[in-house]
């Protein structure tokens, strides 16, 4: 009984530690101001503020290029001032940069190779010889919905992978939190988040048949009243946004659970989950083998993602976790790291 009791307070201090982990920061990047959007890959860290991409060495943190601005030349984008921001993903030793109606390729370095004419409003993830995007369908009320589809080499979708339940165009609404539709190619096979079935991911291969699910028994935290306060507020105050805040107040509703999944990232052959529960102001991650094994979870430090701010400031990468941190009172702005081995 006493060598129990021990083994067991054991695996309870283990549990603690892997709670309370803290990042430690690991460089300052002085030349950012604003940044919107973060990557990591091809031993490179990408940064997109505005229309500009700073691209960073991941061993020694130094600038290595910054290029970019408005336009619709080679190094030029074009932004939706309602859409998402800027976002540079890497994928084979090549930077995919999506823009409103083009996709840039340039090297992992920045240098410029080609780009495609595409439809506006879609943001394009590489996939092996394919394209990832989110895009429009109809339900059976002949509503418009948000899907995840695959897309050939010449920008044409090939296949709706999931239909999500979240309605855009005419009949346009937003219930908050919203249940997370994330989706990423990783190796041959493509991870979609079934969100509006729960704790869901599904699996497919390359030509986008389902293999498998993952699907696990989770309870989700509660949406809390400082929650839709901060969520109303945004609206409001947003420079985007509030002047359709009249617009926007009798399309916004709030469920009584959050989603199970806020986000995922798969890499270094596992699947990283994040969710809304929260423990001394950081947020539960999930971390799981690729066939949905759970290995542990820990607490990371994320920013809350309020109104429509769905691209955060973080990635994982050989097995930890990065964030870029604004150090206010030197201003400046810091990346910071959490080993996940």
């Amino acid at each position: 009984m006493k060598i129990k009791k021990i083994t067991f307070c054991f695996v309870v201090v283990l549990c603690c530690l892997a709670t309370t982990l803290h990042a430690v920061k690991i460089a300052e990047l002085p030349e950012l101001m604003k940044p919107q959007s973060f990557s990591i890959g091809n031993d490179r860290i990408y940064i997109t503020e505005g229309t500009s991409i700073y691209i960073y060495s991941q061993a020694d943190f130094r600038l290595i290029k910054k290029f970019g601005k408005p336009g619709e030349g080679p190094l030029e984008f074009k932004l939706n001032p309602f859409g998402v921001p800027l976002v540079a993903s890497p994928y084979r030793d090549k930077i995919y940069v999506s823009s409103d109606a083009k996709v840039s390729i340039f090297s992992r370095d920045g240098e410029f190779i080609k780009e495609y004419k595409v439809l506006p409003f879609l943001v394009f993830t590489p996939f092996l010889d394919r394209f990832l995007a989110t895009t429009n369908t109809a339900n059976e009320k002949k509503e418009s919905i948000l899907a995840v589809a695959l897309y050939n080499n010449k920008f044409e979708k090939e296949k709706e992978l999931y239909i999500s339940d979240m309605k855009v165009g005419r009949s346009f609404s937003l219930d908050y939190p919203i249940n997370s539709f994330a989706f990423t190619g990783y190796k041959d096979k493509i991870y979609v988040v079934i969100g509006k079935e729960g704790f869901v991911i599904d699996v497919f291969d390359k030509a986008g048949s389902k293999l498998y699910r993952v699907k696990k028994n989770y309870e989700p935290a509660a949406v809390t009243a400082e929650y839709k306060k901060k969520t109303l507020d945004w609206f409001q105050s947003n420079p985007n946004f509030k002047q359709y805040w009249e617009f926007f107040k009798n399309r916004i509703s709030f469920k009584s659970k959050c989603p199970a999944i806020q986000d995922i990232t798969v890499t270094d052959d596992r699947i990283y989950v994040l969710t809304y529960k929260k423990e001394a102001g950081n947020t539960e991650c999930i971390i799981m083998d690729l066939k949905g094994k759970e290995q542990k979870r820990v607490f990371v430090p994320i920013n809350e993602m309020i109104g429509m701010d769905f691209y955060p400031k973080y990635g994982f990468y050989n097995r930890a976790f990065y964030k870029l941190v604004e150090n206010e009172e030197e201003e400046v702005w810091e990346l910071h790291k959490i080993d996940l081995k």
